[in-house]
């Protein structure tokens, strides 16, 4: 379990393949100007080269047919270095996850990067509350230890928000598929903007969920917030039948047992991790993992282009959906990553098969 940042430096010696030193190897051995090998794959990545990319494709195809069992257990493939990540691609041996990556980006050139339409765009952004200064509410009133928050999140000046928000809806927009949605986590007074800007997008209402929240900071002149609000948005027709939606399993029935959904969520966890190193703003699992279930279907991409903590990871790989997550922070995409793989992926690995031979 990640307690400290050496931790983070362990996890990431044992679990991580530098790209580089990958790329270094073919080099020595293969002919890579071979079939325009030195060229850009495409327009829009310019500083890449076809070859590497086929190199990556190679990785991942290997992996998808089982052939990758020498890695012995799950790794990230590094580009840059440990401190400073740029890309981090997940290696799986044997597994059925397609695509499962980290990106140094900012949000809208992760969301312009995206190889393939995303069938959920799913994010918990900056809220423009000062983070990380002396002007935080958080700073001053929380109790806890802040030597144990990763450092370097990334909040947007209050004054720039408005246009913030929507230059990274509008490259949300763009990026989802037709009938593809929009999940975007908010605080209560910043889900009007979200879903004006949205709508300026050319996105379609579908929800705003109020989701309860533990922890509301207490107030004198004004009723203290107590829940999340998120707004669902979708690119067509509310009633396009390729839009997604699955009745969430752990939410209350009617009472003559039919599914019920409503836009109130009572319970959706907790977000705290007491004696566990942690990242500022974090979201529950609970609360991830139903928006995951209830707008994707297994095998689905989902994008998270504020990753922070990397709950959207987690949730990903636990409900088998594929992944393209990124943020302005290496810290976020270092503690995501050491996240799955510690407190995760490596646990279920070591974990006796014997229950699922039983069950075959």
């Amino acid at each position: 379990m990640l307690r400290t940042e050496a931790d983070l430096l362990r996890t990431t010696r044992q679990g991580v393949y530098r790209l580089g030193e990958l790329y270094r190897h073919c080099e020595a051995k293969v002919d890579i100007a071979r079939d325009r090998g030195l060229e850009p794959p495409d327009r829009a990545h310019p500083t890449d080269r076809r070859w590497r990319h086929r190199l990556r494709n190679a990785l991942q195809s290997q992996c998808a047919a089982g052939n990758a069992q020498r890695v012995g257990r799950s790794v990230w493939l590094l580009q840059g270095t440990r401190e400073v990540p740029t890309r981090l691609v997940l290696l799986v041996a044997g597994t059925c996850v397609e695509e499962f990556e980290l990106r140094l980006l900012d949000a809208v050139d992760l969301l312009h990067s995206l190889d393939a339409p995303a069938d959920l765009v799913l994010c918990d952004p900056p809220y423009a509350l000062a983070r990380g200064t002396h002007l935080s509410t958080a700073e001053r009133v929380y109790q806890r230890d802040h030597t144990a928050v990763v450092p370097g999140y990334r909040d947007v000046p209050a004054a720039d928000y408005e246009q913030f928000t929507r230059r990274w809806v509008r490259a949300a927009a763009e990026a989802l598929r037709p009938a593809g949605q929009l999940a975007v986590v908010t605080g209560p007074q910043q889900a009007a903007l979200v879903q004006h800007a949205a709508q300026q997008a050319g996105l379609t209402w579908v929800n705003s969920i109020a989701a309860f929240r533990h922890f509301a900071l207490r107030t004198r002149r004004r009723m203290a917030c107590s829940h999340w609000s998120i707004t669902l948005m979708c690119r067509g027709r509310l009633d396009d039948p390729r839009r997604t939606f699955n009745c969430p399993p752990d939410l209350p029935k009617a009472r003559s047992g039919i599914d019920y959904p409503l836009d109130w969520w009572p319970e959706s966890g907790r977000a705290d991790r007491p004696g566990l190193l942690r990242y500022d703003n974090s979201l529950p699992q609970p609360l991830v993992d139903r928006i995951i279930t209830a707008y994707t279907d297994p095998g689905s991409l989902v994008v998270d282009p504020f990753v922070g903590s990397g709950t959207t990871a987690v949730g990903c790989w636990r409900l088998q959906r594929r992944l393209v997550a990124g943020d302005l922070n290496p810290n976020a995409l270092r503690f995501s990553a050491a996240r799955l793989l510690d407190e995760h992926i490596w646990p279920d690995e070591a974990a006796p098969a014997l229950f699922d031979r039983l069950v075959a």
